[in-house]
Parts: C-alpha cells; structure tokens; sequence
C-alpha cells in the first residue's frame, strides 16, 4: 500500500487519514502538526517533531494542509524526493517561489499538485487557459469564518487575487488556486464579502473568453475555522486520484 505523510492534522490532514484507513488507498506514515496532541489522534502513524524530517523517509505523497508558512518550509526539500500536494495555495502568490518549485520538479521528476478543493471547474479553467480573458472568483463567508467580529459587513476585498492572497491567506486557497489554472494573479479579479447572514461558504466564479462564457457557485457549511463541509471529502478523493490504486477509470 502507498505512504502518505502529512503536515497539518487539522480539519483537512485528519479527515484524509480517516478515509486512507477506511478505504485502504494509502497508509497515513508520518504526520506532523504544530500541536502535537492533534498529530497524535492520527492512529499508526509516526509523529514527527519537525516537517523538515519528512524528507528522511520514503514516501509515495506528502500532503500539506497547515499553512502558507509550511509550504515555503517544506516545498522545495519535499519536491527533490517526492511529489508533495499543497492546501495551502496562496504561498504560490510569490512568483519567484512558485517558479522555482517547477524547476525543482522539472529536474527531480516530482510533481506539486494544486486541489480544486471547495470549488468545482478549475479542470476547465486550465484546459482553456489560453481562450480566457476575465475571471472573477467571489467569496461569500460569515465574518468570524474570516477572521473578523460579526459585525463586520460588506466588501473587504475587490482587487487582483495577489493582494487578496497577502491579505487573507487563510480564506482565499480557492482563489489562488483558479489564479494558479487560468490567467494569474494579476489577470484574475478576486472579491471578498463578510455577511454576518450567512450561513454558508459561497464561491461564486465567473468566466469570460473567446467564444466562451460560464459561471459557477458553490456553498457548503462551514465544518472549521476556514473549511467548508465539502472540502475534507473534496481532499480525500483527491489524494486518492492521485494514488490511483484502485481505479480503473480516472477522470481527465
């Protein structure tokens, strides 16, 4: 069976743990969070005491769910051994990190795999990037899932998606990750909105292009801080595509 290892035991790393067990696509090998309680409800698997030490072991894929931090600590050590699939998408907002993990992947033969996570259509952002010409990516959250008091109301973002990266790096992976598939993070327009009313994560995406025009929205309940309830299962079936022990018919 494959070996995953994974840095951050929050919300996201735990629920995949939970289903490579039950499902048997992987087993969850090393494990790492910055609370090292959470890292240890993750059952069988080695706690370690520095990510850094993941790239001591072998490993089929290592998973990021922490933060944008870890990816800058992790990245580019993990991509000279193994593939590695990141959460946490905004980290890849600075352009001279983002391209040097391609090159590190491009001369160890290793691939960084970008989620779609809470939202639905980056496939067919990235197929037709070349035809693109607007996007625009809003979120719709409850202030305290943004940080914020609940007071809070309104427009706090309505800009390029780098600044709204810089901004909230928490709450805009989504965001990152449709910047990252189409027109980048200056092209790609990103607005952000506190509503004290809602009772849902809502990221509504729209398309513009040569002969083309599409929208998407999504919502989901919010199961954490920052996640909604369709993002952990969102994850598991993600890592398991990647793996790809026991599917005979892979989307593409």
């Amino acid at each position: 069976m494959k070996k995953i290892a994974l840095v951050g035991c929050g919300t996201i790393g735990s629920y995949i743990a939970k289903s490579a067990a039950e499902y048997k696509f992987a087993t969850t090998a090393f494990v790492y969070d910055v609370d090292p309680e959470k890292a240890k409800l993750i059952i069988g698997a080695r706690v370690l005491n520095n990510p850094a030490e993941i790239t001591k072991y072998e490993t089929d894929l290592v998973i990021e769910a922490a933060t944008e931090k870890a990816v800058h600590a992790i990245a580019p050590e993990v991509l000279k051994k193994t593939d590695l699939l990141v959460f946490s998408i905004t980290s890849l907002a600075n352009d001279d990190f983002r391209n040097s993990l391609q090159e590190i992947c491009s001369d160890h033969k290793t691939r960084l795999y970008i989620p779609h996570g809470a939202i639905l259509g980056l496939d067919g952002i990235y197929d037709g990037r070349s035809l693109l010409e607007e996007v625009t990516i809003k979120t719709i959250k409850n202030p305290k899932n943004l940080g914020f008091k609940e007071s809070v109301k309104g427009v706090l973002y309505d800009g390029p998606t780098r600044g709204a990266c810089e901004i909230f790096p928490k709450n805009v992976n989504v965001h990152a990750a449709v910047a990252v598939a189409g027109i980048g993070f200056d092209r790609t327009h990103s607005i952000v909105i506190a509503d004290p009313e809602a009772d849902h994560m809502t990221h509504e995406i729209r398309v513009k292009g040569k002969g083309l025009k599409w929208s998407i929205s999504v919502a989901s309940i919010p199961v954490g801080a920052v996640t909604g309830s369709y993002t952990p299962e969102s994850a598991s079936m993600t890592v398991r595509r990647i793996l790809a022990s026991d599917y005979y018919i892979i989307l593409a």
